[in-house]
């Protein structure tokens, strides 16, 4: 196999990992120009291979599963409880606080007890409905089109009917996060409201166990600067890249908690 096939197809193999890459990325990552790499990526687009979006590139032949709130919910749980349970400490009486859609913010959620004030602002139906009858809590849900497959709702009245709120801590979650692109999803309708949840809170406060961590999807939320801390789990086995991520994070002023 020549070496143009054989970075061609080890570019695939990123993308599968990554979901989507820059050109600028799979050029230093193969030592090769930008021209190199944009050549590849015009071939294998014309076998079928791939879609070249936003200055990179993403595969075409990838179906992205979204798996449903009880298939979510149950994955990763163990690190997802631990994640919550140092959540729950950066929680103070008297907090306006943000979950979006993820189950991770379900799962903090369902540890909200014996506040004597506090408001919850959310696009999680299912977060509203565990909340609705706890003493001491008001929740805000946001109104707008209703996504079934997160039980969430979406869309630009979201983000008018936040103009009027000023949240504390934003407690968010997402496919994939990295220093180099940030907070990434996986879909855009969910980014968006991310997005606005985010432009409206002093404090963004991301929850990610260790899998999503220096990984990259197709929909950047935000950048690494809007990020004001970090909360995930102690794999067993930190790779070397997940090492890296943590320090580039802490070394940018962003608070990294290891949820023990």
């Amino acid at each position: 196999m020549s070496v143009p096939l054989q970075r061609q197809k080890r570019i695939l193999t990123i993308l599968e990992k990554k979901d989507y890459a820059e050109v600028s990325y799979l050029s230093q990552e193969f030592n090769v120009s930008e021209m190199t790499i944009r050549r590849d990526l015009e071939k294998l687009e014309k076998e079928g291979e791939l879609i070249r979006v936003l200055g990179g590139a993403k595969l075409s032949t990838k179906k992205v599963y979204e798996g449903t709130i009880d298939e979510r919910s149950s994955t990763n749980l163990a690190e997802k409880q631990k994640i919550a349970d140092k959540a729950l400490s950066l929680i103070e009486n008297g907090d306006v606080i943000a979950f979006d859609a993820s189950t991770s913010a379900l799962e903090v959620s369902k540890r909200l007890k014996g506040f004597d004030s506090l408001t919850v602002v959310t696009n999680n139906i299912s977060i509203a409905v565990e909340l609705a009858s706890v003493k001491g809590i008001t929740v805000i849900l946001l109104g707008g089109y209703v996504r079934g497959k997160s039980l969430s709702t979406i869309g630009g009245s979201l983000s008018q009917y936040l103009q009027s709120i000023n949240i504390d801590k934003c407690f968010i979650s997402s496919k994939a996060i990295s220093f180099e692109e940030g907070l990434t999803d996986a879909t855009i309708d969910e980014g968006e409201a991310k997005q606005a949840m985010i432009r409206k809170s002093n404090q963004v406060i991301v929850l990610a166990d260790h899998t999503k961590l220096d990984t990259v999807a197709f929909f950047q939320v935000c950048s690494a600067s809007a990020i004001q801390a970090i909360i995930t789990d102690q794999p067993k086995y930190p790779t070397e890249a997940q090492l890296d991520f943590i320090n580039q994070y802490r070394s940018n002023g962003t608070e990294v908690y290891i949820a023990e």
